[in-house]
């Protein structure tokens, strides 16, 4: 593979924001969205539905801040997030209930690959 095509399969996985250290304290909130790619900024991210009611709102897409060691990959040619085991968590398009909670960047010491003050704090990732 040459040096273009490197650079093209490289521009292909998205960026993703990690925590620097694990979360002393599991916030309990709760997040649940598809696992989509802000175009934007080429980030991973949560979009999500915002609002009130059923079928009202807005949807958002929310930057993650994952525990230290999680990434991103292609699998079969799709982005996949890939827990710290090396294992895959769950590739884009896939509904994803993630616990946490919202905190500032500058508390966490994390830049946001999206450029965001606030990101979610991810504490842990459950398949249903």
């Amino acid at each position: 593979m040459n040096r273009d095509e490197n650079r093209n399969h490289d521009a292909a996985v998205p960026g993703l924001t990690v925590q620097r250290e694990a979360p002393t304290v599991a916030l309990q909130a709760g997040l649940i969205g598809t696992l989509e790619i802000d175009v934007s900024t080429n980030c991973l991210v949560v979009r999500s539905r915002m609002g009130t009611g059923v079928g009202t709102g807005r949807f958002v897409e929310i930057d993650v801040a994952w525990p230290p060691g999680w990434s991103v990959a292609l699998r079969d040619g799709t982005p996949a997030l890939i827990h710290a085991t090396g294992q895959v968590a769950c590739r884009l398009g896939d509904e994803i209930p993630v616990g946490g909670g919202f905190k500032d960047t500058s508390r966490m010491g994390v830049v946001s690959c999206t450029g965001q003050g606030r990101v979610f704090e991810a504490y842990e990732l459950t398949r249903t």
